[in-house]
Order: structure tokens, then sequence, then C-alpha cells
């Protein structure tokens, strides 16, 4: 048995079977500078923007329609920042100026936004560069045609996770989902805000957590004490169950 500790996030305590999701951040992939033509650039930059868009509307639609308008919201703000001239402008000065790839220049733009929210000292804002690295992992795919990686929940189970973005969880099985554990993360994390719209329990920021569970493992999330047990004892367990019910 193994206990670990990390920030409360959704109250409730749940027991089940893990499921390790894996996401794709911080995808960063380069083309060959002989080859690089700074307009097919542009244009292949301007494609993969209007795929990102249609994309996160779907995916706005989704949550709204399953989970609630205020939980969308995320999904408009991402739009937003797809739409947003100093964004735009400098993968363009970075495609046309510096001769980069659409993916260089899509990951140093971003990357110079996501290192002044995640240098602010509100939890809120720092939490705000999960929906700027999101938004890169897409427009990154949709750059090289890549389909979008599945992780169907099947079965009831915790998710657990190094971090999740908001495109992870708005595209997971919501009836499945029994309680959400991340190794990053705060109180104003997505995961976190995610959860408690879904009434599951969740703990984040669990330090070591990915090194102490794999698949299949029984855990007990207790969302008030910010508690996760992996493979309890038998003494443990039934307490547990007892206190649920």
């Amino acid at each position: 048995m193994i206990e670990l500790r990390g920030i409360p996030a959704s109250p409730g305590i749940i027991i089940g079977k893990v499921a390790i999701y894996q996401s794709e951040q911080n995808v960063k992939r380069k083309r060959r500078k002989k080859s690089l033509n700074p307009e097919n650039e542009l244009l292949r930059f301007t494609s993969a923007l209007k795929k990102t868009k249609e994309q996160i509307k779907t995916l706005g639609e989704k949550v709204e329609r399953e989970i609630g308008k205020s939980e969308a919201a995320i999904f408009e703000a991402h739009l937003m920042m797809l739409e947003d001239k100093e964004f735009i402008g400098k993968v363009i000065n970075y495609i046309e100026e510096k001769r980069l790839s659409a993916e260089d220049a899509v990951n140093k733009a971003l990357d110079d936004i996501i290192a002044v929210f995640e240098s602010m000292e509100s939890e809120y804002f720092k939490a705000r560069a999960d929906d700027l690295k999101d938004i890169r992992n897409r427009i990154l795919g949709n750059l090289v045609k890549s389909s979008e990686r599945k992780f169907e929940l099947k079965e009831p189970r915790i998710v657990v996770a190094s971090e999740l973005l908001p495109s992870d969880t708005a595209r997971m099985k919501k009836e499945n989902i029994l309680g959400l554990v991340t190794e990053k993360g705060s109180i104003t994390s997505h995961a976190a805000i995610m959860a408690r719209a879904m009434k599951v329990p969740a703990v984040v920021g669990v330090k070591d957590l990915l090194n102490n569970v794999k698949n299949e493992d029984t855990m007990i999330v207790d969302g008030y004490k910010g508690l996760v047990v992996i493979n309890p004892t038998r003494s443990v367990l039934e307490s547990y169950e007892k206190s649920i019910g």
C-alpha cells in the first residue's frame, strides 16, 4: 500500500481502478530548413489555425452540452487567443523575418506568452498557461496533420495523469470518470475546475504520482483530505468502504 498526498481539489471519496492518461504535451516538431519557404509556411500556419478553431468550437459545444456553459467558456477563451493579433503577429514575424518553420514559429511565439503567465504570482494566471499549452499542441498536431490520439474510457475509472489540459478532459467520456488525480496542478487548474463541475473527487499536485501507480491498480481518492491510497490493504479498503456506505 502506498499513500500519497496532494491538494484537495474536489470533495468526495471514491474507490476504483486506475486509467493512466498520457497527454501529448509540449510537442515540438521541426521541418528541414533547406526546404523552407516562408510563403508556404504561412499558408500551413493559416490552414492549421483554421482547423484548430473548428476543433475547439466542437469541443466547446460538447462540454456545454455534457457539463455546462460556464465550463465551456474556457474554449471561448481559446478561440479568442487564436484570433489574438499579438500571437498571430509573433508567428508571422518569426516565419517572415527569422525564417522559421511554422512549427518553430508557433512554439516560439507561445513560449514567449506562456513564460509571461508562468512568471505571475497569481495561481489563477499560472494555471492559464495550461490553456496556451493546449492551444500549442493542437496547432502543432494540425500542422503535421496527425490524428488525435484517443483515450477511451470503456469502463468507469479514476483518471491519473501528469496534468490535464482542457482538451484532455473534454474528449473523455464523462460518465466513466470516477475521479481525477494529477501530479501537477493547483486548486485553480483545469482538472480541479472540471472535477468540481462533474462532482467527482479530485486531488492535484501529487508528487511522484506516476512513479508509484500503474494501469488497473486499485486506488482510493479522498478529495476531502487530499489523500491518494494506491493498492490499499484490506483493512484500509474496508474502512473507506464503510465511510462511503
